[in-house]
């Protein structure tokens, strides 16, 4: 039974749709884990009918940022506030027990799209982190670098001194390492279907590269298929379409896209797919042999959280890696993945050695992610929220943080993976 003194608000930073991306999937997984003890309202900026098609089991409620987030959440004891969205709770629902989650650094993330999108919105991205760090009573990062990264904000905010750090050296009270997680059922999906999905024949690996933002490198993979042709001639692989498209700049996606059709001008062996609905991933990972996660060097990657490894891990998905954070570190050391060094040499036979050590690498893959579920990883948001209080080391709201400063500046980018 379900402990009604306890009502949760998870207010989603992006649409909750059939398709959908990192910080969408995030709400709605977070949502259904606290519902399963907790009452909990999913606060969603689009129809709730187009929600409910995912999320069926968690009560929706329609609550655009900019609208009366106050009455959308009546009653509520605790909120869950992620990205954009978040700036205008602080202002909205003061009264109200937030945490703050913090897993997707998106300031960072988004430095990456300062050719394209200008200085502006990186100074807005580092005020909505600011107001965050004051106004929230708890924090959520998604590993033991992020947890340092933000320890280190918290402090220089001064939300760590004197008043709380001898009575909670750990922080355990205000900042909780809560990862990405997986379902607590094995996947199961149908490896034909996934291959019609996304238009690639039933014969032959599969090696899925999944969505292109601009701190992914795809050029190096693409520098190291035609090597990997030659040992596998039947050999493709899938790169998939950005969910948001309309928020997400596609400066990487599109001078990938050039490169492949140079390589295959007929999209034989390198194809391009929409994006999967969320509920599909379970075909697309048993089509898929093997992930192949590129990213540039950098602060953005020291600190991501590349959820496709998870996620894929938990589909059987076994992973090559450069640059892809903590959560490749600990697939590598798991036996469910490898990463390499930044060359289309070393690149190209770890695809190759992967391909033939398939049915041991995945078999360590769904190991590796059956140790993740959400119902593990968000416990520590689980015991927050059945005590939620308002933190006494809150500060002031930021006199630039008027809502009206947050109109044209929304979340641009889609996940941390």
């Amino acid at each position: 039974m379900n402990d009604v003194s306890s009502s949760v608000a998870v207010l989603a930073p992006e649409p909750i749709r059939p398709r959908m991306a990192g910080m969408g999937i995030r709400a709605l997984e977070l949502a259904r884990t606290l519902a399963r003890e907790l009452e909990v309202r999913l606060l969603v900026p689009n129809d709730p009918a187009e929600a409910a098609e995912v999320a069926a089991d968690v009560p929706v409620v329609f609550a655009p940022p900019e609208g009366d987030l106050v009455r959308a959440a009546q009653g509520a004891t605790a909120a869950v506030v992620s990205g954009h969205a978040a700036n205008y709770w602080f202002h909205q629902a003061p009264g109200i027990p937030v945490a703050a989650d913090l897993y997707d650094p998106f300031p960072i993330e988004n430095l990456h799209y300062v050719e394209t999108l200008g200085e502006e919105t990186a100074r807005h991205d580092r005020a909505a982190l600011h107001l965050a760090l004051a106004r929230s009573d708890f924090f959520l990062c998604a590993s033991a670098e992020q947890r340092l990264f933000y320890a280190g904000a918290l402090f220089e905010a001064g939300r760590i001194g004197a008043a709380n750090f001898p009575e909670d050296p750990a922080l355990e009270k205000l900042l909780a390492v809560v990862p990405f997680g997986v379902p607590g059922r094995p996947a199961r999906g149908d490896r034909a279907a996934g291959r019609r999905a996304a238009g690639v024949p039933e014969d032959g690996p599969l090696v899925l590269f999944g969505g292109i933002y601009d701190w992914n490198v795809p050029e190096l993979l693409l520098d190291a298929w035609p090597a990997v042709r030659r040992k596998e001639p039947e050999a493709r692989l899938l790169f998939l379409d950005s969910p948001n498209p309309e928020t997400t700049p596609q400066r990487v996606y599109a001078e990938a896209r050039r490169r492949a059709r140079t390589l295959d001008p007929d999209g034989r062996s390198i194809v391009f797919s929409p994006w999967l609905p969320y509920d599909a991933r379970e075909d697309l990972y048993a089509a898929a042999d093997l992930l192949v996660s590129i990213s540039s060097d950098g602060l953005e990657s020291d600190l991501s959280y590349r959820t496709r490894l998870l996620d894929a891990a938990w589909g059987g998905v076994p992973s090559i890696s450069i640059s892809a954070g903590a959560l490749a570190r600990e697939i590598e050391d798991a036996g469910a993945g490898r990463r390499v060094d930044r060359s289309a040499g070393a690149l190209a036979e770890a695809v190759v050695t992967a391909l033939s050590d398939h049915a041991r690498l995945s078999a360590a893959a769904r190991r590796f992610a059956q140790e993740r579920t959400w119902g593990r990883v968000a416990r520590p948001l689980l015991s927050w929220c059945r005590g939620a209080r308002v933190n006494g080391g809150r500060l002031p709201l930021p006199e630039s943080s008027a809502p009206r400063f947050w109109s044209r500046f929304r979340r641009r980018t889609a996940s941390s993976s």
